[in-house]
């Protein structure tokens, strides 16, 4: 029996790609990655298997992989990506991994800005070292705006101002991964660029104000009050200052591919990339009453 392992399981892409690859079956066992006794309870209230799994105690990692044939890899937005990948790699090649599915972020190859490329030094360790894999590169995700507007839902706040930019939903994202994580050999060395629908932030809110029948606005902020608003967040700095750097570049209008579409959700699925109008009518459930 083929057994696939993945990591970020509790979170909205691992998650996701855990309730469709049970719901495939298949005959491969599917082990959600979890680091603490809650995170496995959470999963087995799901109905999921789990495996202890955590990137900071490097002797949990080689005992959850062992036997597994195939790894999604999603790690946490902080710059300890760098060596949780690096570990979890380490324990996968040691432990007979064959086939690795990434969990990046879309930017052009030469990108200079760290919150993408260190996503990118992580596909090339996954390359040097030999593994099957295919790289998912998806830019901004619907369920983020998303989680802010259900408490909100008057008003859609960003950063990058009247710029065009390419959505893609976490559904989306973890139909692709379960694909490549089922079927490894079919897409086997394959780059996904998981982008769809091109909306700039006013479109967006038009869409909402139309789907919730409420009325919704884009209030824009400059890029530059980003930075400071992660670290009073609590995100690691480190992070913080290369996400907010990339998105001061959208801002100015230098980050290619930021308004880039594909039809990877159709080819690898066989059905249409969901749209923003369908994300919202779908989660229309979630808004407050009112």
């Amino acid at each position: 029996m083929r057994r696939i392992v993945v990591t970020g399981a509790t979170g909205t892409v691992g998650g996701a790609a855990m309730r469709l690859l049970a719901a495939a079956g298949g005959g491969a066992e599917v082990l959600g990655a979890a680091r603490s006794d809650r995170a496995a309870e959470a999963l087995r209230a799901q109905g999921h298997r789990s495996v202890r799994l955590d990137y900071d105690a490097p002797q949990t990692l080689r005992p959850a992989l062992e036997g597994a044939d195939a790894v999604f890899l999603v790690t946490g937005y902080s710059v300890d990506m760098l060596v949780h990948s690096k570990r979890l790699l380490d324990a996968a090649r040691a432990a007979g991994v064959r086939h690795v599915v990434h969990l990046g972020a879309l930017a052009a190859d030469d990108t200079p800005h760290a919150h993408f490329a260190w996503h990118q030094l992580v596909e090339r360790a996954i390359e040097a070292m030999g593994f099957g894999w295919t790289h998912l590169r998806p830019n901004f995700f619907m369920d983020t705006v998303w989680s802010g507007f259900r408490h909100r839902p008057d008003r859609l706040v960003h950063f990058v101002g009247d710029r065009r930019v390419s959505w893609i939903a976490a559904d989306d994202i973890a139909a692709v991964a379960a694909a490549a994580l089922s079927d490894p050999a079919a897409h086997a060395g394959r780059v996904y660029p998981l982008a769809s629908e091109v909306l700039a932030f006013d479109e967006v809110a038009a869409v909402l104000e139309r789907v919730t029948g409420r009325p919704v606005s884009y209030r824009p902020r400059p890029a530059a009050d980003l930075l400071p608003l992660l670290l009073k967040q609590g995100m690691e700095p480190n992070y913080a200052g290369g996400l907010a750097e990339g998105v001061a570049a959208i801002e100015r209008g230098d980050l290619p591919l930021v308004d880039a579409a594909y039809d990877t959700v159709e080819a690898v699925t066989g059905r249409a990339a969901t749209t923003w109008e369908a994300f919202a009518r779908s989660r229309l459930h979630e808004l407050p009453a009112g």
